[in-house]
């Protein structure tokens, strides 16, 4: 039976009790189990109670209410399939490929890089031209071939979005790949630019498209595989496998309580059965049949905030790292090749046992991040992994539930001496920082209650700051002077735009790291990243030429500048 169907069947409206009176709750709970206990039968049947069943978040969701922010969150919405344009331009929804920032995406636009100026001049004639058509859908074309586009990864606002294509094949009864692809093409959506995304698997090296009419699967499967590269951080309990001709594909368990126009469950088996791809509850906390059947038995249930922190980090930063399967090193993401088993079905396990983190990019000083998702990379660097005191985890500052930017808590609950309280806070105005650091080491003169009314006490919090930081204090300012995160959580790293990712490690990138890295080509440093590089000519040296390089005389001249204060030799230089 297909999941939609059953979800009509049941009434998903009926599964949710909000705004039910008090009094009714608990008659509701039971009939509201009921109806779940009864769908996960219909499905499965009676062979349910007996296995590891994932349900899908529809199901957590009709009776974890407060969690509905989810639905909206990066988690949820990282890929989506588009069959049509009923959700062109909609953030988290559909295409939002606009280059010209006229409102309509390129491909209804028919975009095509031949007639403009773009990264892909060099395949001129051959480059790829964006087509929409009412019967065939979303469709980018390369030389003589139309590749439907399947699903769009990304589109979420402040990053960037890809589109996943099938590739006409020759041989193949339904005359496409059964394995999905990585077009080469990536939009950025900050700066609204088209920049290649891995041309190599679809164009030769002198220019021109490996794929032609007379493609095989086999000459397909060499292409970029989706379900090889990038399906194990998308996906709940993978599976992945190669076909015959070599193609990779993967299964995830199907959402069978989901209706027919959510688009964030794909189908890519195409058997019109949506499938639980994106991050959904039961990837962190495991397979909820049993919860469900035991009506909500906790321990039927993983709890990530019962986990040791060293599982929980791992348990972020799976996905959140860069590493490679073992112990071949088939993926980008963690997956015992051996047992077919990915880490999303074994919470709690040693992470190492399964991924090898050792794929960071970073930049010559061979430790701070330059590529994107390598969070648990830097924060293995931090004395907060095995902080003696406090082992700090991810969901400490993150609430993996909450549609909020960068997923960042709004409020947090705060324990000193016996007392506790609910503290609402913001990286803007450190309230989140502080909400930790208040009454310790540097901050020792600061008491968390302070922090419920950061304008009232604002000269203190200010002060103590500004001797720790040595500068102003205005950190809600563009420039967030004196700002925890611009020094200690430096952007460094690249997703959609330039030195748009934070660093994790909390480590101040000092200026000397330019100068010692100036032969290889430099690098970003906590004092320029944001404030002084663009602020130079005020300190009466040479305005940058570059943004992309780190070794220009300007860039050495303002490095040194700024090292007689923090540096070696500095006058504010403390070590780390």
């Amino acid at each position: 039976m297909r999941s939609h169907t059953i979800a009509a069947l049941l009434g998903v409206a009926a599964l949710l009790t909000a705004g039910i009176p008090a009094q009714a709750k608990e008659e509701a709970s039971r009939a509201q189990a009921d109806r779940l206990i009864s769908a996960i039968d219909a499905y499965y049947g009676p062979s349910a109670a007996e296995s590891k069943v994932y349900v899908g978040s529809e199901f957590c969701l009709a009776c974890h209410t407060g969690m509905a922010g989810w639905k909206n969150s990066l988690h949820a919405t990282g890929l989506k399939m588009v069959p049509n344009d009923k959700n062109s331009m909609k953030v988290r929804g559909g295409i939002v490929f606009d280059y010209n920032k006229n409102g309509i995406d390129d491909f209804k636009d028919g975009l095509d890089f031949n007639k403009i100026s773009s990264a892909f001049d060099k395949f001129k004639p051959n480059a790829p031209v964006l087509k929409y058509d009412a019967q065939k859908g979303y469709i980018v074309q390369i030389g003589e071939v139309d590749l439907p586009v399947v699903f769009a990864h990304g589109g979420s606002g402040p990053y960037k979005q890809r589109v996943v294509v099938r590739i006409p094949v020759v041989d193949r009864l339904e005359g496409l790949s059964a394995g999905v692809y990585e077009a080469p093409i990536q939009f950025n959506e900050p700066t609204k630019e088209y920049v290649l995304y891995n041309p190599q698997y679809w164009y030769t090296a002198d220019n021109k498209p490996i794929f032609t009419k007379a493609s095989t699967a086999k000459e397909a499967a060499k292409s970029n595989p989706f379900h090889k590269q990038c399906a194990g951080c998308h996906t709940t309990a993978l599976s992945v496998w190669q076909d015959a001709n070599g193609e990779w594909l993967s299964s995830a368990p199907p959402a069978i309580l989901t209706t027919a126009d959510d688009n964030h469950y794909l189908d890519l088996n195409f058997d019109g059965v949506p499938e639980q791809y994106n991050t959904g509850c039961e990837r962190c906390h495991g397979p909820g049949g049993q919860h469900i059947l035991s009506r909500g038995d906790p321990k039927k249930i993983i709890n990530p905030g019962k986990l040791s922190a060293r599982q929980a980090n791992e348990l972020c930063g799976g996905c959140h790292s860069r590493g490679a399967s073992k112990p071949g090193e088939l993926h980008e993401y963690p997956f015992d090749e051996t047992a077919n088993r990915d880490y999303g079905d074994a919470i709690g396990e040693p992470l190492f046992d399964k991924y090898s983190v050792n794929k960071a990019g970073v930049y010559p000083d061979g430790v701070t991040s330059r590529q994107h998702h390598q969070q648990l990379n830097d924060f293995m660097r931090s004395a907060k992994w095995e902080f003696a005191s406090h082992k700090v985890t991810c969901f400490e500052c993150h609430d993996v539930h909450a549609d909020t930017k960068a997923q960042i808590r709004q409020a947090v609950t705060v324990e000193r001496s016996g007392r506790k309280f609910n503290v609402p806070v913001k990286v803007e105005d450190n309230s989140l920082c502080l909400s930790c650091h208040a009454g310790y080491g540097p901050f020792d003169k600061l008491a968390p209650d302070m922090l419920l009314d950061i304008a009232k006490n604002r000269p203190v919090i200010a002060a103590v700051v500004e001797s720790h930081s040595h500068h102003s204090y205005e950190p809600e300012r563009a420039l967030g002077l004196g700002r925890c995160t611009e020094c200690h959580m430096a952007k460094t790293a690249v997703s959609g735009a330039p030195y748009d990712i934070s660093g994790h490690d909390f480590a101040v990138i000092p200026p000397q790291k330019v100068l010692d890295t100036a032969a290889k080509g430099g690098m970003p440093y906590s004092c320029a990243v944001r404030c002084h590089r663009p602020l130079a000519p005020v300190f009466g040296l040479p305005a940058d030429a570059s943004l992309t390089t780190w070794n220009e005389d300007s860039d050495l001249q303002l490095a040194r500048f700024l090292a007689r204060y923090y540096g070696p030799n500095g006058i504010w230089w403390k070590k780390p």
